[in-house]
């Protein structure tokens, strides 16, 4: 299988979005606690890196089995637009699993139980998003599970990593993490109710009930415009708390652009026209806020 398959396969192209997670994490730890950077971090990376593939690539193979549209099967699906067989994919995807468990198994060696269970708890719902009698994302929490594992967890796993040894995770800290991470679970969880909200029909035919599904296009639309209001006030709650640096305040001047950018979006929801606008629209915070936040934290300190 050559490379191009794998990028799109794996979506290798949306790891990006990874590294800015872990950055967040990082930079939290940093202004939190003055501890920014480990080698543990460049271990998180390599088995986050790879377990965002093995995913992607076992979610295809499993939406490809499931799927009941003929379209989606012979002509939608990157399985069928470059001709593999599903034998071929099977074995691509225990590739990457077993080499992300490698390096996991040395992540959890070298700290504790608390990272084994959240990384047994990320390849639990990985593999339960496309898999089992009522996979994820066939429900109406499709949008909401992925985007805690994400806007959540990825980030504090990556602060605790970034300070492990220094400091024990406690309730009020994990709260405090929480409020911290709020606008990235905001703008994850628009992507992929945008992203649900373009597929409904495809979705239905492929029985596929999300949110969407349930609350209609209308209310999808007016919802994700809640949500991104929701996705800048969550970084003043942030820093009132103390959960972020007082520069982030400055992203607030990006809340009109967004709007902006999202208008198209208000009016139609084309997955190939305008939901590329939503992701450039989310991206103004999920790029925007680890940087502001990473520079507040040295400013900080």
């Amino acid at each position: 299988m050559s490379f191009k398959v794998i990028w799109e396969l794996g979506e290798i192209y949306t790891t990006p979005l990874d590294w800015f997670l872990v950055l967040l994490g990082m930079a939290y730890s940093g202004y939190s606690q003055e501890s920014f950077f480990n080698w543990r971090i460049l271990i998180f990376l390599v088995v986050l890196f790879l377990y965002h593939i093995t995913m992607n690539i076992f979610n295809n193979y499993m939406d490809f089995k499931n799927a009941k549209d003929d379209i989606y099967k012979k002509q939608t699906s990157t399985i069928s637009k470059w001709g593999l067989s599903l034998k071929t994919v099977k074995r691509t995807f225990f590739i990457f699993l077993v080499i992300s468990l490698f390096f996991g198994a040395i992540l959890v060696f070298s700290t504790d139980s608390l990272v084994l269970i959240l990384g047994l708890l990320g390849y639990y719902v990985g593999f339960g998003y496309s898999y089992g009698r009522r996979p994820i994302n066939s429900l109406p929490i499709a949008e909401t599970v992925p985007a805690v594992l994400s806007g959540f967890m990825i980030p504090i796993l990556s602060a605790y990593l970034a300070n492990y040894g220094a400091v024990k995770l406690t309730l009020h800290s994990f709260g405090g993490m929480l409020l911290g991470f709020m606008p990235m679970f905001f703008c994850m969880f628009n992507n992929l109710l945008a992203n649900n909200t373009c597929d409904l029909e495809e979705d239905i035919k492929n029985g596929r009930k999300t949110l969407v599904y349930y609350i209609g296009k209308k209310n999808s639309v007016n919802l994700l415009i809640l949500v991104t209001c929701l996705s800048y006030a969550a970084i003043i709650v942030a820093v009132y708390f103390k959960q972020a640096p007082p520069l982030t305040l400055v992203l607030l001047l990006l809340f009109p652009i967004t709007l902006k950018v999202l208008r198209p979006y208000f009016k139609q929801q084309i997955k190939k026209q305008t939901f590329p606008l939503v992701l450039k629209g989310m991206t103004l915070i999920m790029f925007g806020y680890p940087i502001v936040y990473l520079i507040g934290s040295f400013i900080n300190q």
